[in-house]
């Protein structure tokens, strides 16, 4: 009988441990304003990503350089055909196309 009242408390202490890990998250969450944060990363790595290939005419590995370490570790940027789209982990994603004598510019 001890062994299951010390495993059912065990189990409740690891529980309210776990519920107040995702209650301190989703504060810091909403206190930090990330979804924001991602967004204006998305859209500044895809802006400077897309300048430094086509208008500066470098390589994505130089052009990734260019941006805050964190930033590389955050945003991930797929190329495409006159266009760099990039994505702060899945969340905001943000797409930035190259014209001729314009450069470049978001789309979104």
């Amino acid at each position: 009988m001890v062994v299951k009242a010390n495993r059912r408390r065990n189990v409740l202490l690891l529980s309210l441990v776990a519920f107040a890990i995702l209650l301190a998250a989703a504060g810091a969450w909403r206190r930090f304003r990330v979804s924001g944060l991602l967004a204006a990363g998305a859209g500044y790595s895809a802006q400077q990503t897309c300048a430094c290939l086509w208008v500066s005419g470098r390589t994505l590995e130089s052009c990734k350089t260019d941006l805050d370490p964190l930033a590389r570790k955050l945003v991930s940027i797929r190329v495409g055909a006159n266009e760099v789209t990039a994505s702060g982990l899945g969340i905001a994603t943000a797409t930035a196309a190259y014209e001729k004598g314009f450069g470049c510019s978001l789309r979104n």
